[in-house]
């Protein structure tokens, strides 16, 4: 075995034994006391919706939340969305919400998306201490409205963002190992200083909506979250990441949609943070490689070789036990459950999984075209929109 094929083994086995360390440090974190707030003000929940997939889970978990002061707007593209009727409903059955749903129209010059939440600002009143933006395709459990603000309501961030959790909703190959590639990124340590919004769960402060001037920021968005978090870094904002926020995300994508996902989370990445993009490549290639010259030397006879495959498999099974264990603290019990059994079959897919997960970002490193939704976006190189098409009926 030579020298380079030995630098790759010994990266690859240092880098297997940080994640396991990321993943006990960030056991560690859950259990250091927080602050709370001594007042609990009034925030605007925002929920851009389209269509009606998961959203009866979505709206019985958001009616549970334990944050007293809070009120929401619904957004949809139009009021022949299939989520028209049972948001209204919703809003009509939950006066004390204030719940309204408001019809945004059909926009050429954003993201669908970012233009539904722009017509739910107005909905803002000048005593709401922060804007919260929820995804309707996630089960937020009733502490997830407490969790997030609280990082905001005592001063330890000016933004502040959770991840999802996501979970397989139905058996095949897809599911796993997307829920078992994104368990990996949902279980790492965060850094105020490195931080980027996820607008699944994301609350953004009243000193931070001053300053982002978010109309004028997402004029031309695709990513709502990611265009934040680059006007935030921009700007001195501090951006917290509470660890208990992590809500399910119950996914049925099948592998081929399952990889189209990453590629289109992985190009967002590219567009509007080279540099984490670049990063996250490395940290997906090196374990590919070091595998790839692990199995060839092993296949030759090379003890080294074979000890550099015991302990990678070790370790997988250490983070495993690391990430059930975060699962326990952060999940309700039965998606906690879910999270177990994910764990056990994951055991001989997760280096697939990984693959997966490498092959979507080598699928974002090139074009600035983006399908989502039922549109295609073509964006420039900072990830703003272009134009605006619409997709053929048969490749939605």
């Amino acid at each position: 075995m030579g020298y380079a094929a030995g630098a790759i083994l010994a990266l690859w086995m240092a880098l297997a034994a940080a994640a396991a360390l990321g993943c006990a440090l960030y056991l560690r974190l859950l259990r250091r006391p927080q602050p709370r707030p001594a007042v609990s003000l009034p925030v605007l929940v925002a929920v851009p919706v389209r269509g009606e997939a998961g959203l009866d889970g979505f709206l019985a978990a958001l009616a549970a939340q334990d944050y007293p002061a809070w009120r929401v707007v619904f957004a949809v593209e139009s009021a022949e969305d299939p989520s028209f009727a049972a948001l209204s409903r919703f809003a009509a059955a939950h006066p004390g919400l204030a719940g309204r749903v408001v019809v945004s129209g059909a926009t050429g010059v954003r993201a669908q998306k970012v233009h539904n939440l722009l017509a739910a600002l107005p909905a803002l009143r000048p005593d709401d201490a922060a804007l919260v933006t929820l995804d309707a395709d996630t089960l937020p459990p009733p502490g997830t409205l407490t969790e997030l603000l609280r990082p905001i309501l005592t001063g330890q961030g000016d933004l502040s963002s959770g991840y999802r959790w996501t979970l397989p909703a139905s058996p095949g190959a897809g599911p796993l190992l997307l829920s078992l590639a994104e368990m990996g990124v949902a279980t790492l340590p965060r850094s105020a200083r490195l931080n980027l919004c996820w607008g699944g769960a994301n609350a953004i402060g009243r000193r931070a909506l001053d300053r982002l001037d978010l109309p004028r920021l997402w004029d031309r968005a695709v990513s709502d979250d990611l265009s934040a978090s680059r006007a935030a870094h921009r700007t001195g904002l501090v951006i917290y990441a509470p660890l208990t926020v992590r809500p399910p995300s119950p996914t049925d994508l099948g592998v081929a949609d399952a990889l189209r996902f990453g590629a289109r989370q992985h190009r967002l990445m590219r567009l509007h943070s080279p540099w984490r993009w670049r990063l996250a490549g490395l940290v997906l290639a090196l374990p590919v490689a070091g595998g790839a010259v692990a199995l060839a030397a092993a296949a030759q006879g090379s003890r080294a070789a074979l000890a550099c495959l015991a302990a990678a498999w070790l370790l997988q099974r250490v983070r495993a036990a690391l990430r059930l264990a975060i699962a326990k603290r952060v999940l309700p019990p039965s998606e906690a459950a879910k999270a177990a059994l994910t764990l056990r079959r994951g055991r001989w897919w997760q280096p697939l999984a990984h693959v997966l997960h490498a092959a979507a970002w080598a699928g974002s490193a090139a074009g600035c075209r983006m399908d989502w939704a039922g549109r295609r976006y073509r964006l420039t190189t900072r990830g703003d929109v272009r134009t605006v098409a619409g997709l053929p009926e048969g490749s939605r």
